[in-house]
């Protein structure tokens, strides 16, 4: 059996991903983490959608807050995470989250237990312009345990 071995990535090393107002650095995918968690850090500009209701079966989501604020669904209840906050979304919870009209949201997430995901961060734009089939998205939904609402 391997040694764990410790991951370090500086952020200018990172593959970056940009979209419609936002910025994504994908930091750590599980397979980087010996499979304890995934993370990336995530720039959504003022009014800029993140993600709409979904939830997660395997993991649980956090989110930390570095600058600007978050506007989240959480189970149905609106909240607005301020710059230094910190939501912990457990598996089974059905959350969505956006910039809200007014501020920037700079966002650090990790996901626990990891799940390989950065791949379903690449095909999003693909996924978004509805070029993939309704077959290959549910597979990739179930894969990357990102269930939409």
């Amino acid at each position: 059996m391997s040694q764990p071995r410790a991951f370090v990535i500086q952020q200018q090393d990172a593959e970056t991903l940009r979209g419609n107002g936002s910025q994504l650095w994908l930091l750590a995918d599980a397979s980087d983490c010996c499979g304890a968690l995934g993370a990336n850090r995530l720039r959504l500009e003022p009014g800029s959608a993140g993600a709409r209701p979904h939830l997660h079966k395997r993991s649980s989501e956090a989110f930390y807050v570095l600058d600007g604020a978050l506007d989240m669904i959480v189970d149905g209840e609106p909240v607005r995470v301020e710059q230094g906050g910190y939501a912990v979304i457990p598996a089974g919870v059905v959350h969505s989250f956006a910039a809200g009209p007014d501020r920037v949201a700079d966002v650090l997430v990790t996901l626990t237990p990891g799940v390989d995901r950065f791949d379903y961060f690449r095909a999003l734009p693909a996924i978004l312009r509805g070029e993939v089939d309704a077959e290959s998205l549910a597979e990739m939904h179930e894969r990357y345990d990102v269930h939409f609402v």
